[in-house]
């Protein structure tokens, strides 16, 4: 238990230094800072309650996934192509502790822009949708997220060429937000047209996507060996 502590401690320590965390936490905490000042002076008023969630929404996630995404490539890639993996594995740590103790750290400093953003919203927007369904929306997300980047952890020990993974993500991430931003409303008539509650929807994908990637990472965990990852040859290219 100590020594899982101590990992955690480390982890914890080394992504609280690293600029490129820093700095995407500041720029995302200006940025919310602006969305709020938007909201505070009504301009998507007149768009209504969907139209918040699913931007809202979609900002939560691409925030969380773009800093979790940077964390990956600046511990987990960077220990495996510097052998610092293993270099602590030879100590006797087993690699199933040490990739839940980066998830479990690099999960709860993501969580800090989408929280804020989840609760400033919630504090300047009046929304007509009761706070059950909006507090569920986080929650599931926040749960679905633990074990995506749970996943990206595993993955990422796996994979050969770790820059493509890094930029492949970086992409899937800002042409979701780009899409989401500029055809919300196309979106939101699509559901209209159907009948399709937007809230239930997200809180429908959350739970998909949660169940998805716990079982990945479960039955990932499950097969991984200190010997596997050490065999592991990775690049940058």
């Amino acid at each position: 238990m100590k020594n899982k502590m101590n990992l955690n401690r480390a982890c914890r320590y080394y992504l609280l230094r690293d600029m490129d965390v820093v700095l995407s936490i500041i720029g995302f905490v200006l940025f919310i800072i602006g969305f709020n000042y938007l909201l505070y002076r009504g301009v998507f008023n007149s768009r209504g309650d969907g139209f918040i969630i699913l931007v809202t929404y979609t900002m939560m996630i691409g925030f969380y996934m773009i800093l979790s995404n940077s964390m990956v490539v600046n511990l987990t890639v960077k220990d495996k192509l510097n052998k610092r993996i293993e270099f602590v594995l030879a100590s006797g740590v087993s690699i199933k502790d040490l990739v839940k103790a980066y998830a479990i750290e690099m999960w709860r400093i993501s969580s800090i822009a989408p929280f804020l953003l989840f609760y400033s919203t919630y504090v300047l927007y009046d929304f007509k949708v009761d706070f059950k369904y909006i507090g569920a929306i986080f929650v599931t997300m926040i749960l679905m997220l633990y074990f995506v980047v749970l996943s990206l952890n595993i993955f990422s020990l796996y994979r050969k060429n770790f820059k493509f993974f890094k930029n492949l993500l970086f992409f899937f991430t800002t042409f979701m937000i780009y899409m989401v931003g500029n055809f919300s409303d196309e979106i939101l008539n699509f559901l209209n047209r159907f009948g399709i509650d937007v809230v239930c929807l997200i809180i429908s994908v959350n739970f998909v996507l949660l169940f998805g990637f716990a079982g990945f990472s479960i039955i990932s965990l499950r097969r991984m060996s200190n010997e596997s990852v050490i065999t592991r040859e990775g690049t940058w290219s």
